[in-house]
């Protein structure tokens, strides 16, 4: 099973949506760190999107550079 996630650059532009692997055992969208595809462009924020089988989002800030 796969997630839509959204990322932005470390300016909060919009950048690219993908589909992530859902990793084993997650409970909720703020496992997708756990995924083997999560990865950031340059730092900024990533946007796991409103879906099953979670029916939430959940956003995981930009890093502080």
């Amino acid at each position: 099973m796969k997630a839509t996630i959204i990322l932005f650059k470390p300016s909060g532009k919009y950048y690219t949506e993908e589909e992530w692997e859902i990793p084993a055992g997650a409970i909720g969208p703020y496992d997708m760190k756990d995924s083997p595809d999560f990865r950031r462009i340059s730092g900024g924020a990533v946007l796991v999107d409103t879906q099953e089988p979670w029916g939430f989002p959940h956003l995981f800030p930009g890093e502080s550079q």
